[in-house]
C-alpha cells in the first residue's frame, strides 16, 4: 500500500505544486520557527550556566574544606622539623671535609640520607590523612634522629680512622 502512494504522488507532483502559499503565512512560520531556535539556545544556556555554577562552587567548596588537608600545619612538628633540619645540616657540615678522601662511602651515606628522606616523605603523606595519630609524627621524629645517628657515627669513625692515620704517619717518622 505504500508504494502505490508513493507512485501516485510521484506521478502527480505537478498537480501538488499548482498553488503555492501566501508571503504571509512563510513569514508567520518563519516568526514561529526563529522563537523556538531562540528559546532553545536560551534555555541550553541557561543549564551550561547552571552546570557551570553548579561546578565552580563544588570547586570552591572542595578546596575550602577539603583544600587544608594537602598541608600539615602542627606547630610541634614544624619546631620539631627545624630544630632536626638545623641539627643536620650542622653534622653534614662537619662531615663532608672528613669525607673528602672516602668516596665510597660518601655514596653510602647519600644512598641512606635519600632512603631516609623518601621513607620520611612517605610518612607525611600518612600524616595529612592521620592528622592526630601520634604514632606517625613519633616515626617521623625517629627519622630524624636515626639520621642524625648516622651522621654522629660518621664523625666518630672519620674521626678516628683519621686519628689512626695520622698516628701511624707519626710513628713512622719517629723510627
Amino acid at each position: 500500500m505504500k508504494d502505490r502512494l508513493e507512485n501516485f504522488v510521484r506521478n502527480h507532483r505537478h498537480d501538488f505544486d499548482m498553488l503555492e502559499p501566501s508571503d504571509a503565512l512563510w513569514s508567520g512560520i518563519e516568526k514561529k520557527m526563529d522563537k523556538g531556535r531562540k528559546h532553545k539556545l536560551s534555555f541550553y544556556l541557561s543549564r551550561v550556566a547552571a552546570v557551570a555554577a553548579i561546578f565552580i562552587i563544588s570547586l570552591m567548596v572542595q578546596q575550602y574544606f577539603w583544600g587544608n588537608r594537602n598541608e600539615v600545619n602542627i606547630p610541634e612538628l614544624q619546631e620539631a622539623e627545624l630544630y632536626y633540619s638545623q641539627l643536620i645540616s650542622m653534622k653534614l657540615e662537619q662531615v663532608k671535609p672528613l669525607l673528602s678522601d672516602n668516596p665510597t662511602l660518601e655514596k653510602e651515606l647519600e644512598h641512606d640520607l635519600t632512603e631516609l628522606d623518601s621513607i620520611y616523605k612517605l610518612l607525611r603523606e600518612d600524616l595529612k590523612d592521620n592528622i592526630a595519630n601520634q604514632e606517625v609524627l613519633e616515626a617521623m621524629i625517629e627519622n630524624y634522629r636515626l639520621r642524625i645517628d648516622i651522621l654522629e657515627e660518621m664523625v666518630t669513625y672519620l674521626d678516628t680512622e683519621n686519628n689512626n692515620t695520622k698516628n701511624n704517619n707519626n710513628s713512622e717518622y719517629d723510627l
